[in-house]
């Protein structure tokens, strides 16, 4: 049984593939929880609809949380959509860096000063670190951005409110009902 190297460093095609598979399956999951967080909704709008305020709480519970993995995923298809886009550009700053190490060859062979082109090639390398480092820096976002999120009172208020909205434009018919929406939206004012 071979050991595989956990630290060995992968070419930027095998990393671009990787990042295209993880994006795709990233972006198939966000599609299921968007779907779940619609039904989420609509649950909690007819359990207020009926005033049940127990299944409002526990379908507008379930929304939030669905919402929190929603926005979590969507933060990964950015991040690894920046990532794909960073390995692009230092694929193509290597490919300059080769270049301009020929071209200061060449220039010595001719007897030119190349302290210019060196400058030039270091500059390069300097915007490849920086690259890296906003590589870095989104990575670490992205951990702090799947480690915070809003509070689920203040969730459930502001889909509460938004509910009522929207059932007291839909049937404002209903005595018990619309009773009950006045009176949310005046305890919310």
């Amino acid at each position: 049984m071979g050991l595989t190297n956990p630290f060995k460093k992968i070419s930027p095609e095998e990393l671009k593939t990787k990042l295209t598979i993880s994006e795709q399956r990233l972006s198939t999951r966000e599609k299921e929880l968007l779907k779940k967080q619609q039904q989420s909704r609509e649950q909690a709008k007819d359990a207020l609809a009926k005033g049940n305020d127990r299944e409002f709480r526990v379908a507008s519970r379930r929304y939030s949380l669905v919402e929190g993995q929603v926005n979590t995923i969507s933060s990964m298809v950015e991040m690894a959509q920046s990532m794909t886009d960073v390995i692009e550009m230092q694929t193509g700053l290597k490919e300059v860096v080769e270049i301009g190490n020929d071209l200061g060859k060449w220039q010595k062979q001719l007897g030119f000063d190349t302290s210019k082109l060196e400058g030039a090639v270091t500059n390069i390398r300097t915007s490849m670190e920086k690259v890296n480092t906003a590589t870095s820096m989104m990575t670490a976002s992205m951990d702090a951005a799947m480690s915070g999120g809003n509070e689920l009172s203040e969730m459930q208020d502001s889909l509460r409110s938004e509910l009522l909205a929207e059932l007291s434009s839909e049937q404002p018919a209903k005595d018990e009902l619309s009773k009950k929406i006045e009176s949310e939206m005046a305890n919310t004012e």
